[in-house]
């Protein structure tokens, strides 16, 4: 029986009124830089956040390197558009009934805990869990910065799950990317799907957070009724 529930964090729990690497993109044309990269750039900016999600270079280091592919030439400019950027990423807020969900889940005797794919540190998702009312309900956080490794690698789940001593027949991952959904499957864990793509193959899906709380799996941890 499931023990343990396995959060994706953006998307699921909270968003953006716009992505952050659309927003760099519109800054630097409002800065008078072109909005368009050449496909040797979008391939280069690829990797580049390959590396920023494994921690092999910072959240600064990133956005310098894309403001460059974009054409931004000082230092000092990039600086502060990257201070911009990051200011921008802050500005997170919840989907509806996150932190209540969260809160019920955990009432059931749930460990709660997030996978999360990022390029920012762990203290800063925290603090983004914290803003929108989650972070009191979560038990643990894998973090690719912290981990060297990001979804759908299997080495991800692996990690989340050694973390919260749980094992993968008694554990289940809610997410809404089909990738990512799919490397929970392939590491052997039950998937939800919530926000999801009319491609996502899950076990379960749900069109709400609250919904959750009505899948079969999710009576109580361990069965328990």
């Amino acid at each position: 029986m499931i023990t343990g529930i396995f959060f994706d964090a953006a998307d699921v729990f909270y968003a953006r009124r716009e992505s952050t690497v659309v927003y760099a993109a519109r800054l630097a044309a409002e800065n008078g830089y072109p909005a368009r990269l050449s496909a040797e750039d979008i391939a280069r900016n690829k990797v580049l956040r390959h590396q920023a999600s494994n921690g092999q270079i910072s959240t600064e280091a990133y956005w310098d390197a894309v403001l460059r592919t974009y054409g931004v030439e000082t230092a000092t400019e990039r600086a502060t558009l990257t201070e911009q950027i990051m200011a921008q990423a802050d500005e997170v807020y919840p989907l509806p009934h996150a932190a209540e969900t969260a809160r019920a889940l955990k009432g059931r005797g749930f460990v709660l805990s997030i996978i999360t794919d990022t390029i920012f540190p762990l203290a800063r998702k925290m603090r983004w869990l914290e803003t929108i009312g989650v972070a009191e309900h979560v038990d643990y956080v894998a973090c690719s910065t912290e981990l060297g490794v990001h979804k759908p690698d299997p080495a991800i789940y692996r990690a989340a799950l050694a973390q919260a001593g749980i094992a993968v027949e008694h554990a289940a991952f809610v997410g809404h990317d089909t990738a990512e959904l799919v490397g929970a499957r392939h590491t052997g864990m039950r998937t939800v799907a919530v926000f999801y793509s009319p491609e996502a193959q899950a076990d379960y899906y749900v069109d709400s957070l609250p919904a959750l709380l009505d899948v079969p799996l999710f009576a109580a941890a361990g069965g328990r009724s």
